[in-house]
């Protein structure tokens, strides 16, 4: 896996690193994501596969809000602890309501993997349900196919 990082305006850094495990593609997903979430948490740097848009706060009814610019996640105003991984499924997810995604789609849209049959995916929305419930229960499972952000019109795609 190879990654370009640009650290506050200094020039991008290619780290290139290869790991041979032997396990199923699932596990190697999955850590995959734990690798790159905790080299972020060390170094301060975030890895992102895809961009996450500043701007476009996200609303969901009155107790939730999205803050991509600052990476908050606020439930009625308080700050919501949520890792890298977490916040990018919410915010795509609430940035794309009523819509069924499945979980490969989703570990090569939100996080830039692929490989594996997603359940990876399951775990992080299981920890992001576990944050919102029992205020809010916005993500659904639709059995057999993936996930799906509910309430289109409870949300609000601000800039």
């Amino acid at each position: 896996m190879t990654r370009s990082v640009a650290v506050r305006g200094e020039p991008a850094v290619e780290l290139t690193l290869e790991l041979r495990v032997n396990t199923d593609p699932e596990q190697a997903a999955a850590i995959t994501a734990r690798l790159l979430e905790s080299f972020e948490d060390t170094v301060g740097v975030t890895l992102t596969a895809k961009a996450v848009q500043a701007g476009q706060v996200v609303e969901f009814g009155p107790p939730l809000r999205i803050e991509p610019g600052s990476r908050r996640v606020l439930m009625h105003g308080e700050v919501l602890e949520f890792t890298r991984l977490e916040f990018d499924l919410l915010l795509f997810l609430g940035r794309n309501p009523d819509r069924v995604f499945d979980r490969v789609t989703l570990m090569e849209q939100v996080w830039g993997l692929s490989g594996g049959n997603g359940r990876t995916v399951d775990v992080h929305v299981r920890k992001i349900r576990g944050k919102l419930e029992p205020v809010l229960t916005p993500i659904t499972t639709v059995r057999g196919v993936g996930y799906r952000f509910d309430g289109a019109g409870q949300v609000l795609i601000a800039d």
